[in-house]
């Protein structure tokens, strides 16, 4: 009951405050999350030693209740997709992108009803993304390092003096983990090569399994943020 305790928190802090008053349907966002967990649960697939579970979910509403919810759909959705996920990461799922959860309606149902449907995204995006720090030109990062990341379908060149890696949008290397801090860690230019240094971070940066502060990096080096795991290639050629 934990997460779904920290869930009800959550909404209750909205509602009591900017939401205030405006939240009168029936459908109560505990139950919403009861059945997001169980779309979860149901629509679980198996991999290689992996279980995926649904990233896309939708909430059928009636129109009144769509109505009712108003602005705070947008809240209420946010909040839903955060449980969607800490449910998967209690039961060991993984997700290949961050939840979204959408409403429509449904005008076969009645004030108070909803129905939930939940599936794996044909083509998911990454939960990882980088931005492009610089031209790679035609020969795809020849002569420049490279990392390979999981979850990632193309390696990332690092350019420039610096490569930030974090939670923030803004981080060049921009991962959405819960267990990566805002700005965790950053790949910093030597004379000749690169070293990943940690930025303070909460749950701190491995290299080869090893917590490091700062760590001149070396060819295949496996460095390790929140639960992304990134291989460090010196240039081609």
């Amino acid at each position: 009951m934990g997460i779904l305790s920290d869930f009800e928190d959550r909404i209750g802090g909205a509602i009591e405050g900017m939401f205030a008053g405006a939240f009168r349907s029936p459908v109560q966002p505990v139950e919403l999350a009861r059945a997001l967990a169980r779309a979860a649960d149901d629509g679980r697939t198996l991999g290689v030693g992996t279980v995926y579970a649904p990233t896309a979910y939708t909430i059928a509403l009636s129109r009144e209740d769509h109505d009712q919810l108003g602005s705070f759909r947008a809240t209420l959705g946010g909040e839903l997709a955060t449980y969607v996920t800490d449910h998967a990461r209690e039961r060991g799922y993984h997700l290949r992108t961050r939840p979204s959860v959408s409403f429509v309606v449904h005008d076969d149902l009645r004030l108070g009803r909803f129905r939930v449907s939940a599936s794996l995204t044909e083509e998911p995006e990454p939960a990882v993304s980088a931005a492009r720090p610089g031209p790679a030109g035609s020969d795809g990062g020849a002569g420049l390092a490279t990392v390979t990341m999981s979850d990632l379908g193309h390696d990332v060149v690092l350019s420039g003096d610096e490569v930030t890696v974090g939670r923030l949008a803004e981080c060049q290397i921009h991962i959405a983990d819960v267990n990566v801090s805002r700005r965790h860690a950053a790949f910093m230019r030597l004379d000749e090569g690169w070293a990943i240094v940690d930025l303070g971070s909460t749950n701190g940066t491995r290299v080869n399994g090893e917590p490091v502060e700062r760590r001149r990096l070396h060819d295949g080096d496996v460095i390790e943020i929140g639960l992304v795991r990134l291989v460090y290639h010196e240039p081609r050629g």
